[in-house]
């Protein structure tokens, strides 16, 4: 209630009516800001090509959503408060005194009346000289909510085709236009197990589809045209439609379209063509999400994991390998658990497992190793994946293991074992073809790697290498009498060459040369165990390291020792990209005199798109030198213009080459190193 003075309702007046325009600005602005929500999702139902109930709808409802939304966040601006503060930005003399007015109008009790009536009368005084108009302007809002509505009505009016048509226009491309009369329209289906709708783009500039998609390219218009996929020509067929090409996308590249018979040079199109990978899915264990040594038997260990893939997951399933037996006599025993799985949609799960040692058949001193294993909708192992694997042991005889113990990260993930070399081996094979060669070298590295540690013990065992290990097998005076025919002792030297020809099938990537010599080198070694005991090769006497010889020598011709460097391979895209800037240098004399050589622009663009069609800057030094071949009319500046575009771009790429090829250069200390010994020889 408004306290019972006469200059009161005066001010009331005038806060009412700087309210009502605050409360009619809002509105306008929050009108300008809706129509430009309507405008967008008018656009983006177009260009998915909706029907017109379902962009009138669309756009209905993102406009009053956010009509909603700004007019229910701007209510704090139309109260009295709100109103006082505006007429104190537009009156800064009066000092605070509408502020105080508004809040003894809604609290009367924190002032006597005479101290009311006094601030009132100030407040109305102050408050009268100044228009509302002039407290909050509306021209300004007005003309913006008028714009807004303006550019919807627009929008509202342009055909839904010339919408899909502009946006397939925006893409980057390497052509700056059609062939004139020649009509293209794309078609690009994907994969069956993707179940996603084919979809059509009319004169592309660029093609974008998931790997294994079809492409069914339609030519329409006068005379007869050729259409190549890099160097290779596309057959065509003749339908009612026009011309009509089939093409199986499997990786980048780009279409080449040309007339068939004789035709001007300009009439060349480059089309870009990007082949996205589907890419395996991603699997993570997240409990217990390490390895664990395990008191007893009794223990069941909860197994959560997560999986996601960007075209949708088909199976996931645990699987594990329980490793039983010590030395050489290792058996491993594979299987599966069962699985709760949570899907949350097609593309992402969760799931829970229970792994109870006991059921699994484990007893002391054996091990469990386990991983999960998923793959996506592709036919064959191309999506098939495995998170990261994981060790479990139960304690053996003498091991001393607390609850939920985390096994040391020195010790062994699996055991060390030639048999599960070639266990790996196996499993690495039989997916070979469906994991690229980076993964693949790296997996068959960290196997060389357990493969040397192998044939490393075998031999610190034996007392080191001989040249003939038979021979030494069986000749050996150095071993007690009785020893002469040790047989074990000769299975163990040929189990040691053949760990070495494994390796070698491992150093050369190869795990067809690497997994025979891998079971030879089982075999061998259990024939070595199963027939006679093998003992130790003692190490002679005269073999000894003599202390008397111990920091004694001539150290003249002693050096520091450096591996010898060899010369990186050439990179490919940069000398190709140093040919082109050459080549670029050399036609710029040409195109400054206006002599622009159409037919070796255009084979230059179809050489700068062919190096990486997937690169944006390729693309766009393409479609550089495409515009640069249609500008035989424009002035000198623009010619110099669209050259110095395309010789930026080109000098770009071969500064980060340059960078990257530093990086792989002799290192400093090597230089000093080199210094400091020839200076040591003087």
């Amino acid at each position: 209630m408004p306290p019972e003075t006469s200059a009161a309702p005066r001010v009331l007046d005038i806060l009412r009516g700087v309210s009502s325009r605050l409360r009619l600005e809002s509105w306008l602005i929050a009108a300008a800001i809706a129509a430009g929500a309507a405008s967008i999702a008018w656009l983006a139902a177009s260009w998915i090509g909706s029907t017109s109930l379902v962009r009138a709808a669309s756009s209905f409802i993102a406009g009053a959503a956010v009509l909603g939304w700004r007019v229910g966040a701007s209510r704090v601006a139309w109260t009295f408060a709100s109103a006082a503060r505006a007429i104190e930005r537009a009156v800064p003399e009066s000092r605070n005194l509408v502020v105080t007015a508004e809040e003894l109008l809604r609290y009367p009790e924190r002032a006597r009346p005479a101290v009311q009536q006094r601030v009132f009368e100030d407040a109305g005084r102050v408050s009268s000289g100044v228009p509302p108009n002039v407290v909050v302007p509306l021209a300004r809002p007005l003309l913006i909510a008028v714009v807004a509505l303006a550019s919807m009505s627009v929008v509202f009016a342009i055909p839904r085709r010339a919408i899909t048509t502009a946006s397939s226009n925006d893409l980057v491309g390497a052509s700056a236009g059609a062939p004139s009369g020649l009509t293209i329209t794309a078609t690009i289906t994907p994969p069956a197990y993707t179940g996603e709708a084919p979809r059509s783009v009319l004169d592309p500039e660029r093609i974008e589809a998931l790997e294994g998609s079809q492409l069914q390219l339609t030519l329409r218009g006068p005379g007869s045209w050729r259409v190549r996929s890099g160097s290779r020509v596309v057959e065509q067929r003749q339908t009612p439609a026009g011309a009509t090409l089939e093409l199986a996308l499997s990786q980048s590249g780009y279409l080449a379209i040309e007339p068939a018979g004789d035709g001007t040079i300009d009439q060349h199109r480059l089309i870009p063509v990007v082949v996205d990978a589907d890419r395996a899915p991603s699997i993570r264990i997240e409990a217990p999400g390490k390895d664990l040594l395990l008191p007893d038997l009794t223990r069941v260990i909860a197994v959560g994991a997560s999986a996601t893939d960007d075209h949708g997951l088909a199976s996931l399933e645990l699987k594990y390998t329980r490793i039983s037996g010590s030395g050489e006599q290792f058996e491993f025993t594979e299987g599966s658990v069962p699985l709760r799985i949570a899907r949350a949609n097609d593309r992402a799960w969760n799931v829970n497992a229970e792994l109870a040692i006991a059921r699994l058949g484990l007893a002391r001193g054996d091990s469990l190793v386990y991983r999960m294993v998923g793959r996506d909708r592709r036919p064959g192992d191309a999506g098939l994946a495995s998170s990261d694997t994981f060790f479990i042991e139960v304690a053996g005889p003498g091991q001393v293991a607390l609850e939920g113990f985390e096994m040391p990260p020195d010790r062994e993930r699996y055991a060390l074992s030639q048999q599960m070399i070639v266990l790996k081996l196996e499993r690495l094979r039989a997916r070979e073809r469906t994991i690229d060669r980076a993964t693949l070298e790296q997996e068959v590295a960290n196997l060389a790697a357990e493969q040397r540690a192998v044939r490393a013990n075998f031999i610190f065992l034996t007392g080191g290498t001989v040249e003939d290990e038979e021979e030494e097998a069986e000749h050996s005076h150095e071993i007690q009498e009785g020893r002469l025919e040790n047989s074990a002792r000769r299975e163990i030297g040929l189990a040691i060459q053949h760990m070495a020809r494994a390796e070698q099938g491992l150093a050369a990537v190869d795990t067809g040369a690497a997994l025979p010599p891998a079971r030879a080198a089982v075999d061998a070694l259990q024939r070595a165990f199963g027939r006679n005991r093998y003992f130790l090769r003692t190490v002679p006497v005269r073999s000894r390291v003599d202390p008397a010889r111990r920091l004694s020598g001539d150290l003249s011709e002693a050096s520091s020792w450096r591996r010898e460097l060899f010369a990186a391979a050439e990179d490919g895209p940069a000398a190709r990209a140093r040919v082109l800037f050459a080549r670029l240098i050399e036609l710029s004399p040409q195109i400054h005199r206006g002599e622009l050589p159409k037919a070796a622009l255009t084979a230059f663009a179809e050489e700068a798109i062919s190096i990486d069609a997937a690169s944006p800057d390729w693309q766009r030094i393409s479609r550089t030198m495409i515009e640069l071949r249609d500008a035989a009319g424009s002035a000198a500046p623009q010619r110099e213009q669209l050259v110095n575009q395309a010789a930026r771009s080109i000098a770009a790429m071969l500064r980060k080459s340059a960078a990257a090829a530093a990086q792989k250069g002799v290192a400093a200390d090597a230089l000093r190193s080199a210094w400091q010994d020839a200076r040591e020889r003087k």
